[in-house]
């Protein structure tokens, strides 16, 4: 039997797991209150001499491309990276993929070098991900040309992970 979303909620709450925010400076204090709410307890590490350290500790890592540059993504891989050879899942939120090349580019390497459990983003910045043609305006959902269903579903099995396309 399938564990409904409450059985869930139960189990984090009774675990208390430590969950490892790579995150972008807008939500970093939502995504600590947040994780607190259900029953987790957030630490937000990003310094490269840190996060592989910090992911050993840690039960999951979430990765948020939001405010985006060259060392973050060295500290998401690095922690990526621990996170895959301890067994704890990865989540990403790939914010903006699509609005730059380098946005899209660095999603691209995240992606090539970590194995990611789950990804979370809006209507185009799943639909780049996958290879569609989409406008992608800031953190605005946007248009995709093209069948987002088929898309997501084969980038995911490709992939081995999950695809939340959200508002």
């Amino acid at each position: 039997m399938i564990p409904t979303i409450i059985e869930n909620l139960e189990k984090v709450r009774k675990s208390n797991p430590l969950i490892h925010h790579i995150t972008n400076y807008v939500t970093v204090n939502d995504c600590a209150n947040i994780t607190l709410q259900i029953g987790g307890l957030p630490v937000m590490a990003d310094a490269i001499e840190e996060v592989a350290e910090m992911q050993q500790i840690a039960n999951a890592l979430v990765l948020n491309i939001g405010t985006l540059n060259s060392e973050l993504v060295k500290s998401m891989i690095a922690a990526g990276q621990k996170a895959n050879s301890l067994g704890h899942p990865v989540i990403l939120d790939p914010v903006g993929a699509g609005a730059t090349s380098m946005r899209t580019k660095k999603v691209n390497e995240i992606l090539a070098n970590v194995e990611v459990d789950i990804i979370t983003g809006n209507l185009a910045e799943i639909g780049i991900l996958v290879g569609l043609e989409a406008t992608v305006r800031g953190v605005e959902a946007g248009e995709v040309s093209g069948d987002i269903m088929t898309g997501a579903q084969n980038f995911a099995e490709k992939h081995q992970t999950t695809i939340a396309v959200t508002g």
